[in-house]
């Protein structure tokens, strides 16, 4: 008889959904300094050993709540599949797919802006920290060329762009510091959403 691990699994994934909601919400109230690997397993109510041997440090555990913060659950589900990524494959026009993206930045932007207010305001306090920032700003660069070339190979981008600088625009106009200019004083998520979908409709399609 084939052994079935499925209850061991199960705990397993649950176990590691306390450990990154009580590591996420250390860091937003404590930030990554407050943070310990100890407080978070006390709120956990696992080992310190088991974190230890689930994510190997704390910037790892950093980098995994923001991981699953980004995607929104941590389901093994690429972002390109999920279904508000989907809508801008599904483009039937330029002005559609951009639209589309928009709506995915300001939904993922959503999400994670808490927590990356946090790690940007302590990133000069930390080496683990400034490393992180470049990470996901790497990781920004090439999702913003992986889009581009959505709309390269759709025959929507701009004539005079190839599709690095066409990445670096986007890069550049989905930044973090636009949206938090502009949220901070006081525009709304649906108004944030059209102005980015328009300008990147301007600056990168034909």
């Amino acid at each position: 008889m084939a052994y079935d691990n499925s209850a061991r699994a199960a705990r397993a994934q649950a176990t590691r959904a306390r450990v990154l909601a009580a590591a996420g919400h250390s860091f937003l109230t404590r930030g990554f300094a407050g943070t310990t690997i100890g407080l978070v397993a006390d709120e956990a109510a696992v080992s310190q050993e088991t974190i230890y041997k689930a994510f190997g440090s704390k910037a790892a555990l950093l980098k995994a709540v923001y991981d699953v913060t980004l995607a929104g659950d941590d389901d093994d589900v690429p972002l390109a599949q999920r279904p508000e990524a989907l809508a801008v494959f599904q483009a039937q026009t330029g002005e559609e797919a951009v639209a589309a993206y928009a709506k995915l930045a300001q939904t993922i932007g959503a999400r994670t802006d808490p927590l990356v207010r946090m790690i940007m305001g302590s990133r000069d306090t930390d080496a683990n920290l400034r490393s992180f920032v470049d990470t996901i700003h790497q990781e920004r660069r090439t999702g913003s060329a992986f889009w581009v070339g959505r709309l390269h190979e759709a025959g929507w981008l701009r004539e005079d762009l190839d599709v690095e600088r066409a990445a670096d625009i986007l890069w550049a106009l989905n930044s973090y510091e636009p949206r938090w200019l502009l949220t901070d004083r006081g525009w709304s998520a649906d108004e944030f959403t059209a102005w980015l979908a328009d300008t990147l409709a301007r600056a990168l399609l034909r």
